[in-house]
């Protein structure tokens, strides 16, 4: 962002561009001759100059140089110009000009100064004067050129906006505001004095002064945006969204202001107005078809609104531009897979680079995609490839891990998983995991120390609190530590069912029956569809003699069950029970203890959906 010093460097060098041929008693009225010259070949200008060269003919042959960008050209004939007239102050604010346009700001500074010297009420000279001080730091002098400026005419508005701006640069903020707000008071109608006073206010958070000071600039001069825009801004960082917009909206109707466009779709953004915002960025693509932020913007809003086909129009056209964006080949390839086409997705998400901060999540996508087209193989494959290439991620290997237990090669992600937690000791995920499956092989003592590690990693890891408090009351060993990490497994996250089953669980091994009924109607209440915590639901009824509710649960948890094993140990159940019934005989308990924790029965997932 320019400095209100740079700007002013910037103004300056247009503003001469706007000084009048006239004022110059040397020179006189030649403004016609001029353009004439300008039109001219350079070379014969040179080459074949009148034969009673003047002031006028050296300043018209300036001109033209100045318009063809011949600077140095220039130079030579507004100095030779004041040769033939050296008490012009037009010459010496032109030969200001190209010192600018040189970066010689100490002689455009010394050009000025000559030029104040031949007219003190020469305003142009003392206005870039005090642009070239203020720009070279030197805001005291500024500040003597912009109070003779004012001294010579009161409602010289621009001369008062940049002096109160010179006085914020020299700390003297409050005198500048002081200084603007008389100024706008005799001149009501400055609507720049108001626009850099709202600002000037709003730096110093006063909002209701800003508030009025844009409002001020908006009569004096309607429809000037920029000061609209600035009240828009107040407003948002008042958090009265609701104005802002109203404001934005005001502007872009009138001017079809790409700023006001821009800020208005974002805050209907911000505000899950997802199709409100479209029109207004599909606005900005058709005039700037540059502006890769909208285009994204509208892009990610048409994912959302599952607009698919509209996403990946957008993201393909910002391809086009930039071929080699990871972010947008990310999003493309999230939208091939949310409809399904995963080679394509693959295509996509296989061309971000190793060295982008998105890889890792895109080739665990490529896995993914690889896996849900039914090649296994070739989802081992590509993960092995990425780890032997030493694109070690933690994720790789539970993924893998994943596919090679899913495909009933427990030995194989068991050794996997292995190899990950050698490069990743810490990783939480791959020990839960890796305990998880040492726990199905029957090695519990292994699963344990897993879990034991995790906590020494993380206290408050609740899975691994889980695992070990229910694994431990199974056993029947360390019955007040099982208590404690089921207790504070359940602080950590009293809603999660799977942990106030093992909870329910604990009570009912410890005889509290009464308490675990009440516990797993919980835990089933909170995950009515899983068949283990049904089950051990329907194990709490019997053994309070809740028959016609235990076989109930029993029926339930075998419809939603998908474990042939576990399937008929319940229907083993469900036939005893109903002889039970029938025969109103003892009481039984057909209860088990063979169960891993609901939250240990799968892999932890490394992709995040």
């Amino acid at each position: 962002m320019q400095t209100a010093s740079a700007k002013r460097l910037t103004i300056l060098s247009i503003g001469f561009l706007g000084i009048t041929l006239g004022g110059c008693s040397t020179i006189g009225n030649f403004s016609e001759k001029s353009e004439t010259s300008s039109g001219a070949n350079s070379t014969s200008r040179v080459n074949d100059p009148p034969s009673g060269a003047t002031a006028e003919y050296h300043f018209s042959m300036a001109q033209a140089y100045s318009v063809e960008g011949q600077v140095d050209r220039a130079i030579e004939e507004y100095r030779i110009s004041l040769m033939h007239d050296p008490h012009s102050a037009l010459i010496y604010t032109r030969l200001a000009a190209e010192y600018v346009k040189k970066g010689q700001l100490s002689n455009a500074i010394e050009a000025c100064k000559e030029a104040v010297k031949r007219d003190q009420k020469f305003i142009d000279a003392h206005m870039i004067l005090a642009g070239l001080y203020s720009t070279t730091r030197m805001n005291e002098e500024a500040l003597v050129e912009y109070e003779d400026v004012l001294k010579a005419d009161s409602t010289y508005e621009e001369a008062a906006v940049y002096k109160a701006q010179v006085l914020s640069e020299l700390n003297r903020a409050p005198e500048g505001m002081a200084f603007l707000r008389a100024f706008v008071a005799k001149n009501s109608e400055a609507a720049m004095g108001w626009y850099y006073l709202g600002r000037m206010e709003q730096s110093a958070s006063n909002f209701v002064a800003a508030e009025r000071a844009f409002k001020k600039a908006l009569e004096g001069r309607p429809g000037f945006s920029q000061a609209a825009l600035a009240l828009g801004v107040l407003y948002e960082e008042a958090r009265r969204n609701t104005d802002a917009i109203k404001t934005y909206r005001q502007v872009y109707e009138a001017s079809q202001d790409l700023g006001a466009a821009n800020r208005i779709a974002t805050l209907l953004l911000k505000e899950e107005k997802y199709k409100e915002a479209v029109p207004f960025l599909e606005a900005i693509e058709s005039v700037d078809p540059d502006d890769m932020n909208a285009r994204v913007k509208l892009g990610l809003i048409r994912m959302e609104l599952k607009d698919y086909d509209g996403a990946i129009t957008s993201f393909k056209a910002i391809l086009e531009k930039n071929p080699e964006s990871d972010r947008i080949h990310y999003y493309l390839g999230s939208v091939y897979e949310e409809t399904k086409r995963f080679k394509e997705a693959i295509g996509e998400l296989s061309q971000i680079p190793k060295d982008s901060k998105l890889f890792s999540e895109a080739a665990l996508h490529v896995a993914y995609l690889y896996k849900m087209l039914g090649d296994t193989d070739q989802a081992s494959a590509y993960l092995r490839k990425q780890i032997d290439s030493g694109a070690d991620v933690a994720g790789f290997y539970v993924l893998n891990a994943n596919i090679e237990e899913e495909a009933g090669r427990v030995p194989e992600a068991v050794a996997i998983l292995e190899r990950g937690q050698t490069k990743f000791p810490k990783d939480e995920k791959i020990l839960y995991y890796l305990g998880s499956l040492y726990d199905r092989q029957g090695r519990i003592d292994l699963g344990l120390a897993q879990m034991e590690a995790i906590i020494g990693i993380n206290p408050d890891n609740i899975d691994a609190l889980n695992y070990l408090g229910y694994t431990w009351t199974t056993q029947g060993i360390k019955f007040a530590e099982a208590e404690a990490n089921i207790r504070k497994a359940m602080k950590l996250k009293p809603d999660n069912g799977y942990i106030r089953d093992s909870w329910g669980w604990y009570l009912f091994v410890r005889g509290r029956t009464g308490e675990a009924v009440v516990e797993l109607e919980k835990a089933v209440a909170l995950k009515p569809n899983e068949p283990t915590i049904i089950e051990h639901l329907a194990d709490a009824y019997v053994k309070s003699n809740l028959w016609e509710k235990a076989l109930q649960n029993y029926e339930i948890a075998a419809r939603l069950v998908s474990d042939k094993d576990l399937k008929a140990k319940i229907d083993e159940k469900i036939n005893h029970l109903r002889t039970v019934v029938v025969r109103a005989g003892p009481s039984i308990t057909p209860v088990s203890n063979e169960r891993v924790p609901a939250a240990a029965a799968s892999a932890p997932h490394p992709i995040s959906r």
